[in-house]
């Protein structure tokens, strides 16, 4: 799913996260809705970092799979695959969802311009 998203293979909705400022402000979610579930991931506190929440969800909309990132240790060595694949796929979803890369790009190509 990371390797997808990178290739722009997957394109990811973004949902929450309207004001930051409010305070029953919901964490950004990145979600992709497929035939028969859907996927989120989501940073727990809305920093964008540990913990994570990846949520699978089945084609009637149950929760068939929930995995909860812990934070980090000051050891990184501490970590399994399995967060940092977590945490790989988050950012790679939220670059997606919000063009991060095409949006630095354009605005790279305005600085040319001047």
């Amino acid at each position: 799913m990371i390797n997808k998203t990178r290739g722009g293979r997957i394109e990811w909705a973004h949902e929450g996260g309207e004001d930051p400022w409010a305070a029953q402000s919901q964490p950004d979610t990145f979600s992709i809705s497929l035939t028969r579930g859907t996927a989120a991931i989501w940073s727990v506190d809305g920093d964008h970092m540990h913990p994570y929440v990846f949520q699978v969800r089945g084609d009637r909309g149950q929760v068939v799979e929930q995995i909860e990132t812990t934070r980090p240790f000051e050891d990184q060595a501490g970590w399994d695959s399995m967060e940092t694949d977590i945490q790989e796929l988050y950012e790679a979803a939220r670059r997606n969802a919000l063009n991060i890369d095409s949006v630095l790009r354009q605005m790279l190509e305005d600085l040319d311009d001047k």
